[in-house]
Formats: C-alpha cells, structure tokens, sequence
C-alpha cells in the first residue's frame, strides 16, 4: 500500500496546511515543465488529492490502520477541482504536454451510493465483530457484504465500501455502500468519550467500613477494588488502557468504576430498632 504520507515528507498527523505547503514545495520542485520527474510529479499529485480531501483521508486513513479488509478504494481527481489544469496559472496556462496525466486522474460518473443500517452490541464494539448484512439492490439482484466492525467503533460511525452500492445502470460504475453502525445501549455499561463505565453497589455499612469488590469489564476479565471506608457515593475508580479503543489513533480509554451506595427498604421493626441504637451510638463517637 502506497504510503502518501510518506509521499509528500510529511507525518500522519500534518495540519492540512503542512499538507498544501508541502504538496506546493515537491510539485513546484518536479513538474515536467521544470524539468522534473513525470512519475514522481504524478504520485505527489495524487498524494495530495487523497490527503487534501476530508473524506478520501479519512477512508485512507482506515484502510492504512485496518488494512484491506475494509475495501477500500479511491478515484484521484483534480486536486484544485474544476476540472482544470492545477498548474495553470503557475506555470503558464491550460494546454501543456502533460495535460493527459490529469485527463487521467479525474473522476467519472457512477450510480448512486446506497446506505444500510446495522445494529452491534456495546461488547461488539468494544471488541470489534466481523458481520454478514444481505439486502436487495435497487437492480433486484441480491447483494452480500461481509462487514468488519472495528473495536472502538462508535454509534452513527458510517464504513464505507466502494463499489457495492447501486448498480441499476449497466454502463455506469456502480456506486458505493455506506453501511451506519447503530451501537445498542447495555443495562451494565456505558460509554463516554473512549471510556467505560459501570456501577458498583455497595450497602451503607460496606461503606462505612470499607470492604473489597470483584469488578467484570465488559469482556469478562475481572479486578479487585479496594474501597476505603467513608467513602461516598460517586467515588470512581479508574483503570487506564481498559477502556474503548479509539479508532482514529488506536489509543486507549479508561475502565471506570462508580460507587453508588444502595440503600436497603427495611419494615422489621426489630431490626429498625436495632438500626436506631446504632446510629445513636455512632453519633455519640462521632
């Protein structure tokens, strides 16, 4: 896989800025009409057109972190848009020798793209989950996909494979199929940013004298938590590099556990008296 970022000298994380004026610096040093390398000229060319563009970066950006499973494929186009010569003005008009390598790297027309939904369960996105989706192209024909569910993925993240979209007009290149992963809420986790959360429900005496918890992470893999005594409700306890993946810079979030003190309902009116002498006698050491 051809390594763009390499291409223009510039690192993964360039400011779109660092990108142009890098692009501006190579193109200006190896155009044809300057006496430069055509090959190198049109690789820097087509560097840029991915890098410049938001969406064909971030596609890019995917297939070079996740490989090919994603699918993913690029047309280059005319990085200045327009349709015209992106060195035009600079070097002297529309018209030169090397007009045919751009003519090359335009765009052509295709059918529409199409968009389906899938849902996972928070524990698939965590760990990530490769899915089969089956669905009916415009055309009538019957299309399968294998989808691969990065871990980390988060709810409205759209995957995008090209070419498998609509396909009604033969003549034309089939559009793309933009597949919207729905991430489904679970009654024990919840995400915030790339960390995890849950619960921990401890009595009011657990809480007055401490005690230790056993803790399962949405994996299964467990921790012990030791809770100092006093301690209150809304207490976290976090575990760095246990949380979600993130799917940009493959960081990891936080595991956090929250103390919340449960409170019993209690009608035996022994044990409430019980329970009043107590109070009575913590207060006085108080």
């Amino acid at each position: 896989m051809t390594d763009y970022y390499q291409t223009l000298g510039v690192g993964a994380d360039a400011s779109p800025e660092q990108i142009k004026k890098a692009y501006r610096s190579l193109a200006n040093k190896h155009h044809p009409d300057k006496g430069g390398d055509q090959a190198k000229f049109k690789d820097i060319s087509v560097a840029y057109d991915i890098l410049s563009d938001a969406n064909k970066k971030t596609e890019y950006d995917q297939k070079r972190m996740y490989g090919d499973q994603h699918q993913f494929h690029f047309h280059t186009g005319n990085p200045f848009g327009g349709g015209q010569d992106p060195f035009g003005q600079m070097f002297g008009g529309a018209g030169h020798p090397f007009g045919d390598i751009f003519s090359q790297m335009r765009g052509v027309r295709r059918n529409r793209d199409l968009n389906i939904q899938c849902q996972v369960s928070l524990v698939d996105s965590y760990l990530g989950k490769q899915l089969e989706a089956n669905f009916q192209l415009p055309s009538g024909r019957n299309q399968s996909v294998k989808i691969n569910v990065p871990p980390g993925i988060t709810n409205g993240d759209t995957i995008r494979y090209n070419g498998l979209g609509d396909d009604s007009i033969p003549q034309m290149q089939r559009g793309n199929l933009n597949v919207t992963i729905l991430v489904q809420a679970d009654p024990k986790f919840e995400r915030k940013g790339d960390d995890l959360y849950t619960n921990i429900e401890i009595s009011p005496i657990e809480a007055m004298l401490g005690c230790k918890k056993t803790v399962s992470n949405i994996s299964g893999d467990t921790m012990e938590i030791d809770i100092r005594a006093g301690v209150e409700t809304g207490v976290e306890f976090a575990s760095h590099g246990n949380g979600f993946t993130n799917v940009n810079n493959g960081g990891r979030g936080r595991f956090v556990s929250v103390v919340k003190i449960k409170t019993p309902i209690i009608t035996d009116q022994n044990l409430i008296a019980k329970l009043r002498a107590l109070d009575a006698e913590i207060n006085r050491v108080v």
